[in-house]
């Protein structure tokens, strides 16, 4: 992670369908700390971490990354393949579960999800199917939302445009960055005196 940045407050963003690049402007321009997963940093190339739990999502997009974000992994044989940062998790998974988990590991209190569907009632992701044909479905979404019920202890607030998870309390993308914000110049005033 960059040194001297406050990880207090991070944004994962997801790759539901109801994210948006409008959505992903205001996280850039609010400058808290963000893990895009999968194919999401195309939208928040302003990212710090990219990062992807499937060993065939590197294989067909390490190359076309072009940002200078830190790339994590909780694959082993991905992270030796393709030289990627090893994230150590064990049970079941998603990729965007993982990267929560990633960023409480890292020290964040909070967490703001974007673009964390788990639904596939209006799509499967912003940018279409996945040309493989791994893509999520009606089961593998509510096998999702199960496996987020172990984060439901952890402040997370879900803003997400539309999102089928029960677990975390919901606000707007404004209201999430804004009391984040705040938060962390009330922390930079503080620490200045």
């Amino acid at each position: 992670m960059k040194p001297g940045r406050n990880w207090e407050t991070v944004v994962c963003i997801a790759s539901g369908p109801s994210l948006t690049k409008a959505d992903c402007d205001l996280v850039g321009a609010s400058g808290l700390p963000t893990i895009a997963v999968n194919n999401s940093w195309k939208l928040a190339p302003f990212a710090d971490v990219i990062y992807a739990g499937d060993s065939d999502w590197w294989s067909r997009h390490i190359r076309e990354i072009n940002i200078a974000a830190e790339r994590w992994t909780c694959n082993r044989s991905a992270a030796r393949w393709y030289r990627l940062n090893y994230h150590h998790a064990v049970g079941y998974w998603n990729s965007g579960l993982r990267a929560v988990q990633f960023a409480l590991l890292q020290g964040a209190k909070r967490v703001i999800l974007l673009g964390y569907d788990c639904s596939v009632e209006n799509g499967t992701h912003w940018h279409g199917n996945h040309p493989n044909g791994n893509n999520p479905d009606a089961a593998k979404c509510k096998g999702w939302i199960e496996q987020f019920k172990s984060l439901a202890a952890f402040d997370i607030i879900n803003s997400s445009r539309v999102s089928a998870l029960p677990w975390f309390p919901r606000a707007s993308l404004e209201q999430s960055l804004s009391e984040a914000c705040r938060a962390l110049e009330t922390t930079s005033t503080s620490e200045d005196l």
